[in-house]
């Protein structure tokens, strides 16, 4: 039941670090564990992101200034709930460099379905350029990279069930780094 999981408005939301509210969820997937959950994207030809540190970031900051590919870089963190992303997942577009990429960030909640499965809500958006070395520039359009992402997972994989419905209310906002979106507010419900 979507009230159960989202007792108040701001859980229907990602937020900064500081608790601003940001984007909004974009989609619901149930999935029987973690490793399926990840396989569903990697079916789908995106990356499972590196976890952010020392090395990562050297990584990730030469590949920046040489314009290399770094399929596996590690994401901004973004929040939901307090916590930070539990997963991250990119696919590079047809620059084929590190400041240009599909990302989507998931967060494994505590609520399960009937049958067992593991409950994982996220979003997605398209990062266009990067910003101050570290952090990306997103193009505004976050409902384009949502028909991105499910149109991957869904020619990709033999999902059991989706739909997709009202969650919010249609809204203009801002991320952490003060880039613009709008969005119509749907979300996606993905059962694998």
């Amino acid at each position: 039941n979507m009230n159960d999981m989202f007792p108040n408005e701001q859980l229907r939301y990602t937020e900064t670090l500081t608790g601003k509210r940001q984007e909004p969820l974009s989609f619901i997937i149930s999935a029987p564990n973690d490793k399926q959950f990840i396989k569903l994207f990697t079916n789908s030809g995106w990356f499972l992101a590196d976890r952010m540190n020392i090395p990562s970031m050297i990584k990730l900051t030469e590949s920046a200034m040489l314009k290399q590919s770094y399929p596996r870089a590690p994401m901004t963190p973004s929040f939901w709930n307090k916590k930070v992303h539990h997963f991250g997942f990119e696919k590079p577009t047809a620059s084929n460099n590190v400041s240009e990429r599909h990302h989507a960030r998931f967060w494994k909640t505590n609520y399960k379905t009937i049958n067992g499965n593991n409950i994982y809500v996220g979003t997605a958006s398209l990062d266009t350029n990067l910003k101050w070395g570290i952090t990306h520039k997103i193009n505004p359009n976050i409902d384009g990279e949502q028909e991105y992402l499910y149109n991957d997972i869904k020619n990709a994989n033999d999902l059991t069930s989706f739909k997709k419905q009202k969650f919010v209310k249609p809204i203009l906002g801002h991320n952490f780094s003060e880039d613009p979106f709008f969005t119509n507010g749907k979300i996606y419900i993905i059962t694998f």
